[in-house]
C-alpha cells in the first residue's frame, strides 16, 4: 500500500459521497473515516494490496 492515510482518505469520501443520497441513512465524517481505517485493515489481513496503477505509457 502506497499511504493508509491517502486510501483513507479516499474511502472515507467515497463512503460520505454514497450516503449524501441516502436521507434516512447518513454517516458523519469520523464514522466514514473510522469504516474506512476499518475496510483498508480487512483488505490488508486478506493479503491484498492497494497499489497505484503505472500510467498507460509506462506499462510493459
Amino acid at each position: 500500500m502506497v499511504d493508509a492515510h491517502q486510501v483513507n482518505t479516499i474511502i472515507a469520501t467515497t463512503l460520505c459521497a454514497f450516503f449524501e443520497r441516502l436521507p434516512d441513512a447518513q454517516i458523519g465524517t469520523e464514522e466514514a473515516k473510522l469504516l474506512a481505517k476499518q475496510i483498508t485493515e480487512a483488505l490488508n489481513a486478506a493479503g491484498l494490496q492497494i497499489v497505484p496503477v503505472a500510467p498507460a505509457n509506462t506499462r510493459p
